[in-house]
């Protein structure tokens, strides 16, 4: 490296310290196998890393489809702000990233771009799943249920640290026990004259 490039450098990690505080970070390191067909089916979100598209979601879930091609179709709901709020649903199409055993996948919400999506962690019954980023900007803490038990939601956060996550960021879900609030609500027809 050139003093000119190591001036570039350096220039750029005292403009973001976010940035070196992310290549200090250690990398997350994915599960060793995840079977994609245990895998599938509803998770409800547990607490987040604070993202654009989720910004005051509540009663988030999603649903992961194995389709016959390989790849994965990845719906998720919520409401905003309240569980009365404004419905919102993402949809998406995840292929699994080659020689990965199913925990690396890439999603795509808009052509061409995608997201890592990286398991770290998944409870040995599929009963819960963490998911991160590489760049530890994204972090999700899922269960098969709306609640997750305080030790184990406790020991996830200790064990986040060891993957260069800060639990202190993590934002966390509010779920309604009514199920209506995780459907799309019906249109309601109108008459010739609206």
């Amino acid at each position: 490296m050139n003093r000119r490039d190591s001036l570039c450098t350096m220039a750029t990690c005292v403009a973001s310290p976010t940035l070196l505080l992310n290549m200090m970070a250690p990398k997350p390191r994915c599960v060793p196998k995840v079977d994609l067909k245990r895998y599938m089916g509803d998770w409800f979100e547990i607490g987040r890393y604070p993202n654009p598209w989720q910004k005051k979601y509540v009663a988030v879930k999603n649903n992961y489809r194995l389709r016959k091609d390989g790849k994965i179709d990845f719906r998720s709901v919520g409401r905003k702000k309240t569980f009365d709020g404004t419905f919102k649903q993402q949809e998406a199409t995840a292929k699994v990233v080659s020689g990965s055993k199913g925990a690396r996948w890439k999603v795509c919400f808009v052509w061409p771009l995608t997201a890592h999506y990286w398991v770290i962690e998944l409870g040995d019954n599929y009963e819960y799943s963490v998911v991160g980023q590489p760049d530890h900007k994204r972090l999700w803490i899922l269960s098969r249920e709306k609640t997750m038990d305080s030790d184990l939601q406790k020991g996830i956060c200790e064990r986040l640290v060891g993957h260069g996550y800060k639990p202190e960021r993590i934002e966390w879900t509010k779920h309604s026990e009514d199920p209506s609030v995780y459907l799309k609500p019906k249109q309601k027809k109108r008459g010739l004259l609206g």
